[in-house]
C-alpha cells in the first residue's frame, strides 16, 4: 500500500510553508538513507525548509514587495540586487552578530 502524498496544491503561505517543511524533511531522510549523508544536500534541504518560511513571513510585507517590484513597477531592488536580497532574508544571520 502506497503512502498518501503531502498535498501540493497548497492554498495558503501556511501550507506552502508545510510543503516546503515536508519537502525538506524528505530530502534530509533520503540523504541519511540513499543519497550518502551529502553536505550539499542537507544545505539545499534547509534552503528549502527555510524558503517556505519567508515565503508565510514576508507575504504580507508590503515593503518587502515594493522593494523586489511587481509587473508593473519595478521596485526599488535592481535585477542584480534582488537574489542577493532574499539570500539575506533566507540567512539573516549571515554577516549579522548571531553567527
Amino acid at each position: 500500500m502506497m503512502k498518501p502524498r503531502p498535498e501540493l496544491d497548497f492554498k495558503s503561505k501556511e501550507e506552502f510553508r508545510d510543503v516546503c517543511r515536508r519537502l525538506s524533511g524528505r530530502l534530509h531522510y533520503l540523504n541519511r538513507t540513499a543519497i550518502g549523508e551529502s553536505k550539499f544536500v542537507s544545505e539545499l534541504a534547509e534552503l528549502v525548509k527555510r524558503a517556505g518560511k519567508v515565503f508565510d513571513e514576508h507575504y504580507d510585507d508590503k515593503d518587502v514587495f515594493a522593494a523586489f517590484g511587481d509587473g508593473w513597477e519595478p521596485g526599488t531592488l535592481s535585477r542584480d540586487e534582488r537574489p542577493l536580497a532574499l539570500f539575506g532574508l533566507l540567512y539573516p544571520e549571515v554577516g549579522s552578530d548571531k553567527s
